[in-house]
């Protein structure tokens, strides 16, 4: 078995992934009941009751009709798997070892059937909608890390977008199910549950995803120019915000120490004279 963690030159450790390790993850820890249970909706067969260990037995359709997609070693790609049960899904984890686990839609047939039909006969049905939000979107405001690393300073900006974001999907959409998950690398994903969110249509999902964009932009697109006053949302979104600006960017990235940060601050100064006053403080 390899070692799963080596010591880097400048002190600490470096995790390193160990598939012997991965496996034991998959046979002893990996939450199948809880997996099982939450797909599953409780939308059981005919006559089961709810599921309270692997050797029981339980199906459902609803889970049964669930695509998954595996990312096995060399980046070899397995689509259309599907499971009846939840030990059945355990089997398979712990015989192929997947490195990465995608959970798809639910189809009206069992995904690993979809040849054996007409293409245009297998269609999904329904599908939670899902946010997902990249630590290296945050690479313009941060000044610890970049692309995937994640610490705890950094971590904040992820914190606050989940305090947003789950505003705004219970009080304007008035979403209740909505499960927060680290992405296990760079991120983190909102999965909205409802079944009304998994109802939606793809246009549905585009409006909801229209309302909660601000369209920052970036440095070729130039900068947000909003009207006043602000939209009632946005000026929520603003008092929250202000503090954690304070906290956040000022006291513990101290972003504005950095003279590119600075140049960037500038631009949004209102007129040329403000402009030249805060560069001269500088």
């Amino acid at each position: 078995m390899q070692e799963s963690r080596q010591q880097k030159s400048g002190g600490g450790f470096e995790l390193l992934f160990d598939e012997d390790r991965l496996k034991i993850y998959y046979n002893k820890i990996f939450p199948f009941s809880l997996m099982f249970k939450w797909i599953s909706y409780n939308k059981l067969n005919a006559g089961q009751k709810a599921l309270t260990s692997l050797d029981e037995g339980i199906s459902s359709n609803y889970f049964h009709f669930r695509e998954f997609s595996f990312t096995l070693a060399n980046d070899v790609y397995c689509r259309y798997l599907c499971f009846k049960t939840a030990e059945q899904f355990k089997e398979t984890l712990v015989d192929r070892v997947p490195y990465k686990i995608d959970i798809g839609a639910v189809y009206n047939i069992p995904p690993d059937r979809h040849n054996a039909s007409d293409k245009r006969a297998f269609i999904p049905v329904q599908k939670e909608m899902v946010f997902d939000i990249d630590m290296n979107d945050y690479d313009d405001v941060r000044t610890c890390c970049t692309g995937a690393n994640v610490c705890e300073k950094c971590w904040e900006f992820l914190k606050i977008a989940m305090i947003v974001l789950t505003d705004i999907l219970v009080e304007d959409f008035d979403f209740e199910n909505v499960l927060w998950v680290f992405s296990g690398r760079r991120g983190i994903h909102a999965w909205i549950c409802d079944e009304s969110a998994r109802e939606m249509n793809n246009e549905m999902r585009s409006a909801v995803v229209s309302y909660c964009n601000l369209g920052v932009g970036n440095e070729n697109s130039g900068r947000t120019t909003l009207s006043y006053p602000l939209h009632p949302r946005l000026q929520s979104i603003y008092k929250k915000l202000l503090p954690e600006f304070k906290r956040i960017i000022i006291d513990e990235h101290n972003l504005l120490s950095v003279e590119k940060h600075r140049k960037k601050f500038l631009d949004y100064c209102p007129d040329l004279t403000t402009k030249n006053k805060v560069d001269a403080i500088w």
